[in-house]
């Protein structure tokens, strides 16, 4: 029963309990529209530590996140001074994460975690250690959870490093979703498999949660990094907004440094995935605006 409710939200599900705040209001060309609240004495921890979003303008929106930092150079640099608000998922496993991420944060973007989970290539390989994994315990997988989060400073939330064994449990989603929502933090599901229930169950817990519409660089030429960039302008001109991820390889950093200068001059706003998750889940958020 849980697995058929939790597998049947609506992709644009009011969260139970996170509405106290009155919703966005959308414009004709469902651009999304907030009103300018006062900041509350205390924030979730996912609007805390999220980055500014510029105002849209009535403006289609689009998020860029940019995976697997810390660990590959000289990409986490190139990545970091890339122009933002980016969103940058640093690996929990990386070496000097608080300057690595404050690097990042002064540059203007935002910061999740990139959370290892079990694959079907099986190998530490590619996950990284101590990924989430069907066959632990609930406590060592709460463990190595509760860990990465600790070790990954000022972060909006998290989304799945591989996972397409993971993210199709619902037991161990719902774990994921539980501990999200206990740090109020939000969740991007990768959609690294179609049958992935990440999205779903942390919607259902009350996480604010979306999942990537684009993957820009599952083949390494950057001609068609670019074709997928277009892709992601089209998608956001017809629904308003698009969270794309990318990671910080040579061809990719190629084509985001060619394409982020002329986003604006195309009729784009470039937002943190805070701001577009708040947008999604119908939440009011201090400073998203697009007017």
């Amino acid at each position: 029963m849980h697995y058929t409710t939790c597998m049947m939200l609506h992709r644009r599900i009011v969260l139970t309990g996170l509405l106290a705040a009155p919703a966005l209001i959308r414009s004709a060309n469902s651009a999304p529209v907030a009103p300018q609240l006062p900041r509350p004495a205390l924030q979730p921890r996912w609007q805390r530590f999220a980055v500014a979003a510029p105002p849209a303008y009535g403006r289609p929106t689009i998020s860029i996140v940019i995976d697997d930092l810390g660990v590959i150079h000289p990409g986490t640099p190139r990545a970091v001074a890339l122009p933002g608000p980016l969103t940058l998922s640093w690996f929990p496993f990386a070496h000097n994460l608080p300057e690595q991420v404050g690097a990042a944060t002064e540059r203007g973007h935002e910061t999740l975690l990139h959370m290892p989970m079990q694959a079907f290539g099986n190998s530490i390989a590619w996950t990284g250690p101590d990924p989430l994994r069907i066959d632990l315990p609930p406590d060592e997988n709460l463990r190595r959870l509760v860990a990465a989060i600790d070790a990954v400073p000022d972060t909006v939330g998290l989304n799945n490093h591989m996972g397409s064994v993971a993210t199709r449990d619902v037991a161990l989603m719902d774990l994921v979703a539980q501990e999200v929502r206990r740090r109020d933090m939000l969740l991007l599901d990768s959609l690294t498999i179609g049958h992935s229930v990440a999205y779903r169950c942390a919607a259902q817990a009350g996480v604010p949660a979306t999942s990537r519409d684009v993957f820009l660089d599952n083949t390494a030429d950057t001609a068609l990094i670019l074709g997928q960039l277009q892709h992601t302008e089209n998608i956001a001109r017809r629904i308003g907004h698009v969270v794309a991820i990318g990671h910080p390889r040579p061809h990719t950093l190629d084509a985001l440094e060619a394409w982020l200068p002329g986003l604006g001059a195309k009729g784009f706003a470039l937002w943190p995935l805070s701001a577009t998750v708040a947008w999604r889940n119908e939440m009011v958020m201090p400073g998203v605006t697009a007017v």
